[in-house]
Order: structure tokens, then sequence, then C-alpha cells
């Protein structure tokens, strides 16, 4: 296939081998679509012989770059990653922290480590010295025997190490590169048995750097997650579907690399940082490789409005898409009508839109829009129990047939009917087993009961409720602001603050206690303009903006401060961290550039 493919351009023979390898499949030559294999690893299994294009990963965000890998390519690599891993002690049940940056070797390395029997660890490396914080918790948490990571990161896992050995701890740094040079020399690794029940990684969840924890996914939790996803979908021979996301966050490795590898679907990536730096490269990619389906939180969403109203993704195409997933806490109305409004002169079929939702606990996928329909709105419920008409929310669509969500009163532990507002309890085969060595922490999150029902859920810690068959999001347990005795969810204060000022990108609202009550705060990552007359004073007028709609829209004044730009933490897939930028704002971690005089005045009182 792929000599018969040389001497066209790559995106062209890209479409030729997808559309030949739909044909084979529904000449019944290749895996059928609705087979269900026990693990990822024996659909790979099934197809290690395959010269179906698999994989393509763009090196620098472009297909001139393009690398690309078959079906066969993937299990040779996998099975070169296991057996050098296997020289180095690596056995079954070792834990191994793969921080490699995103490629193809992070693919075969992950599956490399599967085979083995071992269980990887995806985590995201630390580019940053604080984010060395985290990295070292998680490492301290799951106890590795290796960790695979690229050499650019020599120095700083030498600092690591000498954090580890009081820790008792000394695993083994394993670069990509020599692992794939020492692989001619190594022996093949044993063949090991892999059962549905079994292991099969840990997902760290976003959280604070003190206390990371890591949720258990089985084989079988993994299969079952990509089953759910394709009865959402629907089956396709011919489905490309395009990811810019970090392959160690759960939609990024579970609803696009593992469901790629489970179907035998093709995929395209690219590096989540050339997507940041131009999002231009991330649309030309769905036109040229003629994606069907995609994947991106709103943020991302947010981004490419603005590339494409400043006229930089002129002459391209976007018909081709029939899935575009977007899964947020809760979906933002304003930026989906913002996106498919900007996105029309790009042939962009607004039903493609799915709000989804899902959670790392439920491997991914829990809910999603019908295909080939429009997302839809409802009025959210007052959560104060007030008579106001509420906000209006997004429909995250139906949930999956073979899971069971309940709304329940957070405080009884009694469920709720149906247009009531309460926490969302899941219950499936998606559901992971628990967290790692957390015994008491998994007893309160994965086995909540409800009288009468023998089913064990997992506590989302979110809030929402369901209608019409439909769930909606309303917003985090813990992140429900509580000021003068009305409750306001913070995400509505953050799209009030970005209307107010469209040159704040980023923004995160909390509450902190002052004088026996609560007060509103907003950090807001302010943008100047070039050359700014009076910086000052410029900066007064945003803080001015947002404290004045704000008010306008709850009826409570907040505190104002703004800060640079990437000050705000947030999750590797772009989401705030709410309670981490309040714990950083009370520790005084926050370097404020400005703050509304109101503000002042008001500390100071």
């Amino acid at each position: 296939m792929l000599r018969q493919l040389m001497g066209r351009g790559p995106v062209e023979s890209f479409c030729c081998c997808v559309v030949a390898a739909g044909a084979r499949m529904r000449a019944g030559e290749g895996p059928n679509v609705s087979d269900h294999p026990p693990t990822i690893l024996d659909a790979l299994a099934a197809r290690s012989s395959s010269d179906c294009l698999a994989y393509i990963f763009l090196v620098d965000g472009t297909s001139e770059t393009e690398i690309r890998w078959t079906f066969a390519d993937v299990a040779a690599h996998t099975a070169e990653f296991a057996a050098s891993l296997a020289a180095r002690g690596i056995r079954p049940g070792s834990r191994v922290v793969l921080a490699a940056n995103p490629s193809l070797e992070f693919i075969a390395a992950l599956l490399g480590i599967m085979r083995l029997g071992a269980v990887p660890v995806p985590c995201f490396p630390p580019l940053r010295p604080r984010e060395l914080d985290r990295f070292h918790a998680i490492t301290v948490d799951c106890a590795p025997d290796a960790i695979i990571i690229d050499s650019m990161f020599g120095t700083t896992m030498e600092t690591l190490q000498g954090r580890l050995r009081p820790a008792g701890l000394d695993p083994a740094i394993c670069y990509p590169e020599d692992l794939t040079s020492a692989a001619a020399k190594a022996v093949a690794a044993p063949a090991v048995s892999i059962r549905p029940d079994d292991l099969a990684l840990i997902q760290y969840t976003s959280g604070s750097t003190g206390s990371p924890k890591g949720v258990c996914l089985t084989h079988d939790n993994l299969s079952s997650n990509c089953q759910a996803i394709m009865r959402n979908m629907g089956p396709n021979a011919d489905r490309v579907i395009m990811s810019w996301l970090p392959p160690y966050h759960d939609m990024g490795l579970m609803g696009t690399i593992l469901l790629a590898c489970y179907y035998g679907w093709s995929l395209v990536l690219m590096s989540p940082l050339n997507f940041i730096q131009d999002p231009r490269l991330w649309l030309k990619a769905i036109s040229d490789y003629r994606a069907i389906s995609a994947v991106g939180p709103n943020f991302s969403l947010d981004m490419l409005v603005d590339a494409i109203n400043a006229g930089e993704a002129e002459g391209l195409d976007l018909s081709s898409l029939t899935e575009w997933y977007c899964g947020a806490e809760p979906v933002s109305i304003d930026t989906l009508t913002q996106f498919e409004n900007a996105a029309l002169a790009l042939r962009f079929n607004p039903k493609a839109m799915i709000p989804c939702y899902g959670m790392a606990e439920a491997t991914l996928f829990i809910a999603g829009k019908r295909r080939g329909t429009r997302w839809r709105t409802e009025r959210d419920p007052q959560p104060d129990g007030s008579d106001a008409a509420g906000r209006s929310l997004v429909s995250c669509g139906d949930i999956d047939s073979e899971h069971t969500v309940r709304i329940v009163d957070p405080t009884s532990g009694l469920a709720l009917p149906d247009g009531a507002t309460g926490e969302i309890w899941v219950s499936g085969r998606s559901v992971a087993a628990g967290y790692y060595n957390r015994e008491a922490l998994t007893r309160e999150v994965f086995h909540a009961r409800l009288p009468g029902d023998g089913r064990r859920y997992l506590r989302t810690g979110d809030l929402g409720f369901v209608h019409g068959g439909e769930l909606f999001i309303t917003g985090r347990i813990k992140d429900l602001i509580i000021v003068n005795a009305r409750n306001i969810y913070p995400q509505d204060v953050e799209a009030a603050v970005g209307r107010a000022a469209p040159t704040v990108r980023k923004s995160v609202a909390f509450s902190v206690p002052r004088e026996g009550s609560e007060r509103l705060v907003v950090l807001a990552e302010a943008v100047q303009r070039a050359d700014p007359e009076d910086p000052a004073d410029e900066f007064a007028t945003i803080a001015e903006a947002i404290r004045t709609s704000v008010t306008a829209e709850f009826g409570i004044g907040p505190d104002v401060h703004l800060c640079a730009k990437r000050t705000i933490p947030t999750t590797t897939s772009g989401k705030v961290r709410r309670q981490e930028a309040r714990r950083m704002f009370q520790s005084g971690e926050v370097t404020v550039i400005h703050a509304d005089r109101r503000t002042i005045q008001e500390c100071a009182g």
C-alpha cells in the first residue's frame, strides 16, 4: 500500500489510503467496526499486519513534517518498546510514568508498557519549575519503577531524583531515543496474558499539587468507554479523527488515541504547543486531511474564533466534519454560538457540534448530543429556590445507554425528580475501580448507594439536572460561590468578565472569607494594547468595566485583581483550576499588577 502511494502528496496519499481501507473493511477484508475486542491490545493484535494508516503526527503542526505509521508499524514499535523496557526490569504490575512529549513514540511506549502487563501513568512533563511539584507528588504517590521522558528534561530529572531519594524511590529514567536504539539488541518480551479486569493505566486527575488522585482504569473500562463513544458516533469505516489534545489527558488519550486503535480508525495528531501558538494550523489540518471527527474544549473554540475573525483561515474547508466534540463544565452557549457563526464561512455544519459530558473517574464519556441534531438549551432551575428565570444551559445530550445517571440531593443522599438540580451520580462499566492507594476516598466517591438500588455509583461532584432525557451541567459543588446567601456559579461570573473586557483572555471567580462573611473575587489575566499611553489608567478601565458588569448582572460587587498572562492555573486540557487559583491567591503566590481602587479601599477598611 505505501509503495503504491509513493509519488503522491502527503495529504492526497493519506486520503487515498483511508478510502481504500474503508473499502476493504466494507468488503469484509478488515476488522468490522462493530466487533468488540476484549482489550485495546487485542484490537491492536488483530491489526498487527494491517497496512492501513493508524496515526499521523505533524511534527511542526503542518503536513510537510508528517510522520505516519500503519497499524503494522504501531504493533512493531510497541513490541520494540516492550522488549527494551523488559530488558530494564519492567515486569507485570510495575508502574511506569510516561511523560514523553507528544509523538508517535508516546503511543508505542504506552502500548508497550501495557503489553508487558505493567501500568502506564500518563503525566504532563514538568515544562516549568512550578510544575515539578505536581510531577514529584504524582511520582511519590504511584512509586514507579521507571519514568519515560525526553532527554530535554535530563537536568530536571536529576533534581527530581534528589527529591525522591528521601522517600526511598529511585526510578530508572528512560529516554525514548535510548529505548528505541536498544530495541534491536533486546530479546522479545515474553507474552503476558492480559485480562479485561486487570489494571490498564492510572490517570491522574487535575487538582492541587499536594494531593494528586490517580484513577485506576481497567482494560474493560477502556474498552467500555470506546464502545460508549461508538454508540454516540455511529460506525464509519472511513473515519478520520483530528486531535491536538495532550496525550496525558483523558479526552486526548481515551477519546482519540485509544479509540482510534480500538476501532481501526485513522488519527492525525499535533502537539498542543503548535495549536496554542497558531490555532490556524488546527483548522488547516482538518481541511487538508478531510477530518470527520474533531475534539476541542471551550477555550480552544474561543481561540479559533479569534483566528477566523482575523482572516487567518481564509480558503479552508471544514465541511468534512460530522462530529466536533466539545466538553467543559458546563459548555458555554456564547462559545458555541460565536464559533458556529465564524465557521459558517468555512462551510462548517452547525449540526456537527456535539456538546458532551465525561470525566476521568468514568474513563471519559458519559453523555453526548445525538449526531445530526442541533444542540439545544434549557433554563436552569434556580439553585437558591427563587422563582426568577434561570440562565440558559447547553444540553450535554443523551446519557449513554449502558450507563445509569441519577440526580441526588448531596446532603440527604436521596434521588431527585427530573428537572431538579443536584449532584450527578453515575453507574456503569466505564466507571473506574477507584483511586490508587486511596481506600477511604474510593469508598466515599466510587461506592455511593441509593436506597433500594443495588448498583454502585460514582459521585461526580458535579451539579446538574435531567430534562427530557438529556443531561444538563450547572457546575461543580466545590466551586459553587455562596455570597449574601446567594448561590453563584463561577463560570457565569467568568463569562460576564469576558463580555465586559474582551482583552481579558482568562479569568477565575471564587470566594474568600473576610470579616465573618464571604467576598466574591475575580482574578483576570489582563492584556495591554501595544504602546498604551498610560498602562495604569488602562488597567483601571479594565478593572472598572469588570466590576460594573459583574455587579449589574449578579447584584454583588466583586474584588477585582488583574494579573499577568499564564498566572491562572489550568488543567492540561485548558480548564481553569479554581480551587488551586483560590489557594494561590490566599497564600500570596499571585502577583497582582492592578487592583480595583474600590477593592483596595474596602480591603483597607
